[in-house]
């Protein structure tokens, strides 16, 4: 496929079915700053990835050390992005810092990606973006992709009996033949709402150690979502193989993971950003794909910092599961 284009690194552990992790990057072009660490807590941040260089970008250092998690758990990481008209899976080092630095850079999901490709743009992927890029990988029968890593994944909008707005990311997980690691769905969208929608797609949704959804940086909810309590990754594992097996390897996994309860932020925290969030957006007209990173903001800045400390250490112990789970599955 000539718009396809997959790092020589990316292209030989799939040949070999050694474990590859795929990594979204609207995170990194539409999710953090591009700014230098400037709340408090430096040392948090330094504490979940020691390399961390705070004189760098948030967004740049995130990516970095997505990858480096990755590698230091025994996998490949296949970052994955729209650039110069063409889907890329793995990059080099240079290519994360252009990215991470290019301002004009968006984000693009599968609704979005076919304008990316022909302005030749720069766009990071959203979960569904991701998984389209891995299975283009699989179409041209380089490899089987098998486990994506992100954040949280997107999701049913509140307000949607007004105005139905609803990630792509849903309808993608379903069809796509990989599990997705995330920390349950973002706190600024209807969790109830969200899961109920997976549901309908026939996505099985495991929770790892967890009988509830993940509610993304809030940890979990006594109130969300019922998923099926998985005790280990071995057990996560044999389920991936049995739902793959029933369905003869077409629909995708949901595994979630809750965020270590030192990192979550109070409930009642959240909540009041959220609204408070959703208020600004909707007196603002913001809309489509603005929305979410909009909403992301305005959450940093009403917490000072203290939601992006919980999403970067989701992001990074997530990246970490993945990893192990692909593994088992290779």
């Amino acid at each position: 496929m000539e718009r396809l284009v997959v790092h020589p690194e990316v292209r030989e552990a799939l040949a070999e079915s050694k474990p590859v992790v795929f990594l979204e990057t609207a995170v990194t072009t539409a999710g953090l700053p591009r700014t230098a660490w400037a709340w408090p807590n430096q040392d948090r941040i330094t504490q979940l990835d020691s390399d961390w260089q705070l004189d760098q970008s948030t967004n740049l250092e995130l990516a970095r050390a997505m990858s480096r998690c990755v590698r230091a758990n025994g996998a490949i990481p296949a970052t994955t992005v729209i650039m110069d008209g063409c889907w890329h899976v793995g990059l080099e080092p240079t290519e994360v810092e252009r990215i991470a630095t290019d301002e004009s850079a968006s984000k693009a999901s599968v609704s979005t990606a076919a304008a990316a490709l022909h302005t030749g743009s720069t766009a990071g992927t959203t979960v569904s973006g991701a998984l389209t890029a891995a299975s283009m990988v699989r179409s041209a029968g380089l490899g089987t992709p098998k486990v994506l890593a992100t954040g949280g994944i997107g999701g049913v909008h509140h307000g949607w009996s007004d105005r139905p707005d609803v990630s792509a990311d849903l309808s993608v997980i379903a069809e796509t033949p990989m599990t997705v690691v995330s920390a349950g769905i973002k706190s600024i969208v209807d969790v109830p709402a969200t899961g109920e929608w997976l549901e309908t797609l026939g996505v099985p949704i495991l929770g790892l150690g967890t009988h509830e959804m993940p509610c993304f940086i809030a940890g979990t909810d006594p109130d969300a979502p019922a998923v099926q309590f998985v005790h280990h990754l071995e057990e996560a594992a044999d389920l991936v193989q049995l739902h793959w097996q029933a369905v003869n390897g077409k629909g995708g996994v949901l595994l979630t993971v809750p965020l270590e309860a030192a990192s979550c932020l109070p409930r009642e925290v959240v909540q009041k950003a959220n609204i408070n969030a959703e208020q600004a957006a909707s007196a603002a007209g913001v809309t489509g794909p603005a929305r979410t990173p909009f909403l992301l903001s305005h959450m940093a800045e009403a917490t000072e910092g203290r939601s992006l400390i919980a999403n970067i250490s989701l992001l990074l112990h997530n990246a970490a599961v993945a990893t192990k789970l692909a593994c088992r599955l290779s």
